[in-house]
């Protein structure tokens, strides 16, 4: 089966290039609902439906695509990508997605001022999320714990141990603290923040040491690499032209991801803001 015929819209990410190469060969290691993962030596490859949002780690394609594939691909299945095409082995047969006919889309998160709009009306939009209600931590802690817990560090060893208490805490695919961390990451990553690089370095020493799920991993190696979510550019750039009106609505598309995984993102995204 090939789906190059039916490939009249999709996106990819230009993150991809720095690690994806020729000939390449993964093994489907999830699937989804919508959606399904790859593991290639450097990458976990997501291919998902246009209808959703595009991650720094992979594509999209149409949804009857996605729907057709998923009725055949199993974990497990070899994936060899070659010449800008994924050949997927299926129990049945072949599958084919050209991925150089998909859109390039910029994920590269972007560098913000509050020029156009000001710190307190971005920190003043985020009321439009409950936290306590929504988060995807156990009742044992509050989010103003974890707020006040970043807060606090200043210094490498506050900063470890946070990292520590947060990395793999919750359940899911990607677990409610390490989607704390990415939201903070990407934040502190756009605004240029003065211990950026004290909190890169934390956070890919904290990542070489394991004990979270491959797709969490995936999304915190894309943020250290300056990488987000195409709905996470789409929140910078609401920033960056000061369009206020769309904030809360940009906010809210971020929330609806997974989930709790929306929520956890955008709290620690809350929690970088009121840092500044």
């Amino acid at each position: 089966m090939n789906l190059n015929h039916n490939q009249t819209t999709g996106e990819k990410s230009n993150m991809l290039p720095l690690h994806l190469f020729n000939k390449n060969h993964g093994v489907i290691s999830t699937v989804f609902q919508h959606s399904f993962n790859v593991k290639f030596p450097e990458v976990l490859f997501h291919v998902g439906s246009i209808s959703e949002s595009l991650s720094a780690t992979g594509i999209t394609i149409s949804d009857e695509s996605v729907d057709r594939l998923l009725k055949d691909v199993d974990v497990g299945n070899r994936v060899l990508y070659k010449n800008e095409q994924l050949f997927i082995y299926t129990n049945s047969d072949i599958k084919t997605i050209s991925v150089s006919n998909l859109n390039e889309v910029d994920l590269r998160i972007p560098h913000v001022t509050f020029d156009q709009t000001p710190l307190k009306q971005i920190i003043a939009a985020f009321k439009v999320i409950n936290f306590a209600e929504d988060w995807g931590l156990s009742d044992k802690y509050s989010p103003q714990t974890v707020v006040d817990m970043i807060h606090q560090s200043q210094k490498d060893a506050e900063r470890n141990k946070t990292l520590n208490f947060l990395y793999g805490r919750g359940r899911g695919l990607t677990p409610s603290g390490d989607d704390i961390i990415v939201g903070c990451l990407s934040i502190l990553t756009a605004v240029g923040y003065p211990q950026l690089t004290e909190w890169q370095e934390a956070i890919h020493k904290r990542l070489k040491l394991g004990g979270t799920t491959d797709v969490s991993e995936s999304y915190i190696g894309a943020a250290l690499d300056g990488y987000t979510s195409k709905k996470m550019v789409a929140f910078l750039k609401v920033i960056q032209t000061g369009d206020i009106e769309q904030l809360q609505s940009a906010i809210l598309g971020i929330q609806d991801f997974g989930h709790t995984s929306g929520t956890d993102t955008l709290l620690g995204m809350y929690t970088a803001f009121t840092m500044l």
